[in-house]
């Protein structure tokens, strides 16, 4: 899945949680799916700020402490958590650290972990001269004009198996809601906040087992404004088609 899909306004993966139980993925240095979209994010993070880097620190790995860089921000606008005129984060030295540069702004999804406020490569996070699109996303939801929604899309379990045409079943405290995917096997809900899972009566999709998600297929909330990024893979195989 592309980074711009990501970015819209959501993907269907289903899900993961983060902040520690919800953010496992991240411990063991591999991201959750599916690439979390902006207005999934916003609601995932403990803090969500815009700031330049005043200086940076690296420690070593401590015992079972890993070890990494920590970044002193001064902070220019923020967006979500406690606003601070200076917050300092901490990206570890795994394959997701997302190294940040002294004197660079930068917008930040940060997560917080025990004693720190931890940054890293899975979500939105990005230099403010490439944000432009999440920094728009932010202030339209902060400003009450996103709608909620669901968005998501159904993997082949092999290559060229044909994704399109397939129902997906979203069901809702008191409605049930459906939606069929696209050539490329999207597909998208508008719906209200609340609470809802993924219908798998079908049984023409499942959930991968051994992938962590941003949002649980089988029961997630979705705030004003938010949109969910959800991910099945279908049943189908290229032998049966």
């Amino acid at each position: 899945m592309s980074a711009k899909l990501a970015r819209r306004c959501c993907i269907l993966c289903l899900p993961l949680f983060l902040y520690f139980a919800a953010w496992p993925a991240l411990l063991h240095a591999y991201c959750p799916v599916p690439e979390i979209n902006t207005k999934g994010e916003y609601f995932k993070a403990s803090n969500v700020f815009m700031g330049s880097v005043i200086s940076e620190h690296f420690v070593d790995d401590k015992g079972d402490i890993e070890g990494g860089w920590f970044y002193r921000i001064a902070v220019s606008k923020t967006f979500r958590g406690p606003a601070k005129a200076e917050i300092t984060v901490f990206t570890g030295n795994d394959s997701n650290r997302f190294n940040l540069e002294v004197g660079k702004d930068y917008l930040l999804f940060a997560y917080r972990f025990h004693t720190r406020l931890i940054i890293n490569a899975c979500g939105n996070s990005a230099l403010v001269s490439e944000a432009t699109t999440s920094l728009h996303l932010l202030q339209d939801l902060l400003d009450g004009k996103s709608n909620s929604e669901v968005v998501g899309w159904i993997a082949g379990e092999t290559s060229e198996v044909d994704t399109s045409g397939i129902e997906v079943t979203l069901q809702g405290a008191s409605r049930k809601y459906t939606a069929i995917t696209d050539r490329d096997g999207k597909f998208h809900f508008s719906v209200p906040p609340g609470r809802y899972a993924v219908n798998f009566a079908s049984k023409k999709y499942y959930v991968n087992a051994d992938d962590n998600f941003w949002y649980d297929p089988h029961g997630f909330s979705i705030h004003p404004g938010e949109c969910a990024s959800l991910q099945l893979v279908s049943i189908r195989h290229k032998s049966s088609l």
